[in-house]
């Protein structure tokens, strides 16, 4: 009986000798191995990408979660919100700006930061235009004001720069995502904003190439999906008022 006794301890003495041995070796061997850094780090990269996944999930709009619409838009200088709007009248040489930004672009007319729009020939060396009866503020001939888009360019941004278009353009910009609405808060004024969003881009167009309308492709409100043809009163008043140069241009 005790000769079992000492046969039974011996035998577990080796056993766990040789089991002992058998795991020091073992993470020896995948420590000198490289093999545990590698399950690490693969470990810590599995969580990570689960984690990537389940947030995505969880937020299926992450422009909304990166740009935040109602905060990121209050940079924004807005006409409606100065206490009083500059004007200035230039035969009394009273409240004349330094100098005015302008859409440049135009072959014959041109929109400045005031709202004002002026053939060429009634713009100043300050970059304003001449106030005088040849000249308009806020003007929205050739427009469409219920898709809100224009024939011309300068229509699109003089219409676009009106105190009142406030509501109109936020709503646009809750409507906008991605590089585009990168591109529209990049703006400091409302002068900037209505720049960027009339220019045309790809919601402009419809099957790659095609214009949703050839009249009408300079929009301040969001892009119709669909094409569109609007031709109003007020759209053909807009092509009378302009000069025969301009008609031409907006009839072409």
């Amino acid at each position: 009986m005790f000769q079992s006794v000492r046969i039974f301890s011996r035998f577990v003495r080796s056993t766990f000798f040789l089991a002992s041995l058998f795991t020091f070796s073992f993470v020896y061997f995948i420590i000198k191995s490289g093999f545990l850094v590698w399950l690490v780090r693969n470990y810590i990269s599995s969580a990570v990408s689960l984690t990537l996944i389940t947030f995505r999930k969880s937020s299926p709009d992450l422009d909304s979660q990166m740009l935040d619409k109602l905060i990121a838009h209050r940079h924004i200088q807005w006409l409606a919100d100065k206490s009083q709007l500059q004007d200035y009248n230039m035969t009394s040489g009273t409240n004349i700006p330094v100098f005015c930004r302008n859409t440049r672009q135009g072959r014959t007319i041109v929109t400045d930061d005031q709202g004002y729009t002026c053939e060429r020939a009634h713009l100043m060396a300050n970059g304003c235009c001449e106030v005088s009866v040849n000249t308009s503020r806020f003007s929205c001939s050739g427009c469409e004001t219920t898709p809100g888009c224009c024939a011309l360019y300068e229509d699109c941004v003089a219409c676009c720069m009106k105190p009142e278009q406030k509501n109109v353009l936020l709503e646009m910009i809750r409507n906008t995502s991605g590089h585009r609405l990168r591109q529209i808060l990049a703006a400091t004024d409302q002068f900037e904003l209505c720049l960027l969003k009339c220019r045309t881009s790809s919601n402009s167009v419809h099957l790659e190439n095609k214009y949703k309308s050839e009249k009408l492709k300079y929009c301040y409100k969001q892009e119709p999906l669909r094409p569109y043809r609007y031709f109003s009163r007020n759209y053909e008043l807009g092509t009378k008022l302009r000069g025969p140069s301009e008609a031409k241009i907006l009839l072409t």
